[in-house]
């Protein structure tokens, strides 16, 4: 039986964890990045703790196997969150967008003004963001940095959950 040190492997593994994170979590999502380590971590140490490598292949590789599956996994969860947002979002359409005078009219000028309700700096990230652009076309059309693009994509997301009643706990439930 192999005995690990937890402190040493995390050391000797977290580069490899993180760049394999990076690789294979869909770029939208890299604000769970974090999240995603928290659990490898937690994965490998209970797996350890048990005895639940075998000494088979490296440590590495069976790491870096845990950090590829957990960042499938998470994708999975984040896209499936997706799809609930916007069956929630199609679901409520008309008492979101409702004008008095015509119930059935999805009000453009609503959603006109709701998006110029968004501090500018955040606004035009989403704009670029919600036209299909990714994180690095972003960061070169604004000039920034793509933790910069991904910094105001996130603070644009808690901006719409505190001001849009309602949002917040449609799109936290599991």
């Amino acid at each position: 039986m192999v005995t690990f040190d937890f402190e040493t492997v995390v050391k000797e593994t977290k580069y490899l964890v993180l760049k394999t994170i990076g690789e294979t979590l869909i770029d939208r999502f890299d604000d769970a990045t974090e999240d995603v380590v928290q659990e490898v971590y937690f994965r490998v140490f209970k797996s350890l703790e048990k005895s639940g490598f075998d000494g088979r292949s490296k440590i590495s590789t069976w790491i870096y196997t845990i950090a590829k599956n957990e960042s499938l996994r998470m994708n999975e969860k984040r896209l499936r969150e997706e799809e609930k947002a916007k069956r929630f979002l199609q679901k409520n359409k008309s008492d979101l967008f409702q004008v008095e005078d015509n119930n059935s009219f999805l009000n453009e000028d609503w959603i006109e003004s709701m998006l110029q309700s968004i501090p500018e700096v955040y606004r035009n990230t989403l704009r670029l963001y919600l036209s299909g652009k990714s994180m690095e076309e972003i960061a070169i059309e604004l000039h920034i940095k793509q933790g910069t693009v991904k910094s105001r994509l996130f603070r644009t997301k808690e901006w719409i959950r505190k001001t849009l009643p309602g949002v917040k706990n449609e799109f936290q439930e599991s």
